[in-house]
C-alpha cells in the first residue's frame, strides 16, 4: 500500500527544530528544515467520507472498516497546522491502543509527550490530548479545533458529556467533531446519526459503511463470520445497522421510566425496600429504593471514591430517610463485612451473593418486570444507558447464559435495581424467612 508523505515545517524556534531534526533523521528530513511525515493512505470509502464531511460527522461502520486509522488521520491534520485536538474513548483501556498508534504516526514531529496525561505537543505548535469518558468530568477549560469520539455507541453518558462538556470545547476555534462507532441499539449515537440524515440539520453529516467498504477485508472472511453469528449480530457488527434492542437484555425501558419526583412524606405507611450493589475501585456503589405499595422506584443514588465507613453511613441515612423495611445487599468481596456492620446497627438488610447460578434468574426477573411494565423506574441517564447496553452471552459448550455490561462499562445500577426488584417480589415476609442471607 502506498503511503502519502506530508512535509512539515517546524515553528521557527531553533532549539526545538534542531532536536526534532535529530530525532527524525531516520524518518526522512531534508536540508531545508522540513520533515517528511508518512501517513496511511485512506481507502476509497474513507476518502469519500473525508470529502463529504461537515461540521458534526457521524460514521456508523462495521467491524474492521478502519475507523481507528481514519480517526487518527482526522486528528493529525489540524495538529499539523498548529491547533489543539482531542480524542475521546469510552474507557481508558480502549484509549491505550489509539494512543500507541497516534504516537507512532507523529513520532518524527513530537516535541514533548506526557504519557500519564495522554498529551502530545508537536513542533508545529499543535497539541493532541486523549480522554477517557468513564471518569466523570472531562476537558473542562479546554479548547479544540477538532474532537474525535471513538466507539461513541458504547459511551453510556454520551448525550450528557457531549452537550455539557465536549461541545463547548469547539467554541473558540469553531471546531468540528467526529463520532465513530459500530451501532449498538437505539441510543444517543443513533440520534446523532439521524441528524446527519436530516437535510434540515445542515451542520450534520452521516455515513453507514459496512465492513466490506474496506477493500482490504476479504469477502470470504465476512461470509464466514456470517455463518458463525446470529443474523441480528451479523447485521449490527458487519453491516452497521441500527437494530431495535439488538442483543439487549432489557426491552421496553422507555415505557417504564418516570420523571415525576417523589418524597418520603408521600409514602408514609408504605412498604419500601432497597437493593444495594457495592462499588469496587472504578465501580460505583448504587442504592435503589422501591415502594412496593406504589410499585415504583422512589430514589436512585450512585457514588464512589469514598471510604467504606462513609459509604455505610450514607446507606444508613438512606434507609432512615425512606423508612426502609427490608432490602437485599450484594455480599461478594467486601460486601459481606459491610452488610454485617449495617445489620449490627439494626438495619433490616439481607445478603445476596452473586454467582453464575444466582445472577441469571435475578436479571431475567428484572427484564420480565420491564416487559410487563410492573414497576416505574427513575428516569436517570446513567441507569438507562447501563440498561440499554447490558448484554447476554451463551456459552457454546454448556449452553449456559451469562449477563454483564459490555467490556469496560458498568452495571452497578442494573444490579441495584435487580436486587430491589427481587426484594419487592419476595416482600418483607419472604425476606425474613430467608434469614440473613439469600442463596
Amino acid at each position: 500500500m502506498l503511503l502519502p508523505q506530508t512535509r512539515v515545517r517546524p515553528r521557527t524556534i531553533r532549539r526545538k527544530q534542531e532536536r526534532a531534526l535529530k530525532r527524525s533523521s531516520k524518518s526522512g528530513s531534508n536540508t531545508s528544515g522540513e520533515i517528511v511525515l508518512t501517513l496511511p493512505t485512506l481507502h476509497l470509502s474513507q476518502q469519500q467520507i473525508s470529502r463529504e464531511a461537515k461540521r458534526f460527522n457521524v460514521l456508523a461502520c462495521g467491524r474492521r472498516f478502519g475507523k481507528t486509522t481514519f480517526g487518527v488521520d482526522r486528528l493529525v491534520h489540524p495538529a499539523l497546522q498548529g491547533y489543539p485536538v482531542a480524542w475521546f474513548a469510552p474507557t481508558y483501556k480502549l484509549l491505550l491502543e489509539v494512543w500507541r498508534e497516534c504516537l507512532k504516526t507523529v513520532a518524527p514531529i513530537i516535541d514533548k509527550k506526557d504519557t500519564s496525561q495522554k498529551r502530545i505537543e508537536l513542533i508545529t505548535g499543535g497539541v493532541i490530548e486523549m480522554w477517557s469518558l468513564d471518569g466523570g468530568t472531562v476537558a473542562r477549560g479546554r479548547k479544540y479545533k477538532r474532537v474525535v469520539i471513538d466507539e461513541a455507541a458504547m459511551c453510556a453518558l454520551l448525550e450528557m458529556q457531549w452537550q455539557e462538556e465536549i461541545r463547548a470545547t469547539l467554541t473558540d476555534y469553531e471546531g468540528d467533531a467526529w463520532f465513530l462507532s459500530t451501532p449498538k441499539g437505539l441510543n444517543y449515537f443513533r440520534t446523532l446519526f439521524l441528524r446527519g440524515l436530516d437535510p434540515l440539520m445542515k451542520e450534520y453529516m452521516s455515513w453507514q459503511m459496512p465492513t466490506l467498504s474496506n477493500p482490504f477485508i476479504k469477502p470470504s472472511e465476512v461470509e464466514s463470520a456470517r455463518g458463525d453469528l446470529p443474523e441480528l449480530t451479523y447485521e449490527q457488527e458487519y453491516l452497521a445497522r441500527f437494530l431495535e434492542n439488538a442483543g439487549a437484555v432489557f426491552r421496553n425501558i422507555a415505557a417504564c421510566l418516570t420523571k415525576i419526583e417523589t418524597h418520603p412524606g408521600e409514602h408514609d405507611g408504605h412498604e419500601i425496600v432497597i437493593g444495594l450493589d457495592w462499588g469496587q475501585k472504578r465501580d460505583f456503589t448504587v442504592l435503589s429504593a422501591v415502594c412496593i405499595t406504589c410499585r415504583r422506584e422512589v430514589e436512585l443514588q450512585r457514588f464512589n471514591q469514598v471510604g467504606w465507613a462513609f459509604q455505610r453511613e450514607r446507606v444508613a441515612d438512606f434507609c432512615k430517610k425512606w423508612k426502609v423495611q427490608g432490602g437485599l445487599v450484594e455480599t461478594n468481596s467486601i460486601g459481606g463485612p459491610n452488610l454485617e456492620a449495617l445489620v449490627s446497627e439494626g438495619l433490616p438488610l439481607f445478603g445476596f451473593e452473586t454467582t453464575g447460578q444466582t445472577k441469571p434468574p435475578l436479571i431475567q426477573s428484572l427484564a420480565l418486570t420491564l416487559e410487563r411494565e410492573e414497576f416505574k423506574w427513575v428516569d436517570d441517564r446513567v441507569a438507562t444507558g447501563e440498561m440499554e447496553a447490558y448484554e447476554s452471552k451463551t456459552n457454546g459448550h454448556t449452553g449456559r447464559i451469562s449477563y454483564s455490561a459490555p467490556k469496560g462499562l458498568h452495571d452497578d445500577t442494573v444490579m441495584a435495581r435487580a436486587l430491589a426488584r427481587q426484594a419487592a417480589m419476595l416482600n418483607l415476609n419472604g425476606l425474613a424467612e430467608h434469614g440473613s442471607s439469600l442463596w
